[in-house]
């Protein structure tokens, strides 16, 4: 198994990949992209929550 990235890496990558599916038009976004776009900012906003009450 690859070793994990930093935090801090982690929570870059989560953030530009919202940024380029954020960048798209919205009424040319499929089903599926909508999904992983929501995905995505749910992981920040959980490993936000995690890091802020010091479980990471």
């Amino acid at each position: 198994m690859e070793k994990p990235l930093p935090y801090l890496e982690q929570q870059h990558c989560i953030f530009h990949g919202v940024a380029l599916i954020a960048s798209i038009d919205p009424q040319e976004l499929t089903p599926e992209l909508q999904q992983i776009e929501n995905n995505m900012a749910m992981a920040l906003c959980l490993n936000l929550w995690m890091f802020n009450r010091g479980l990471k």
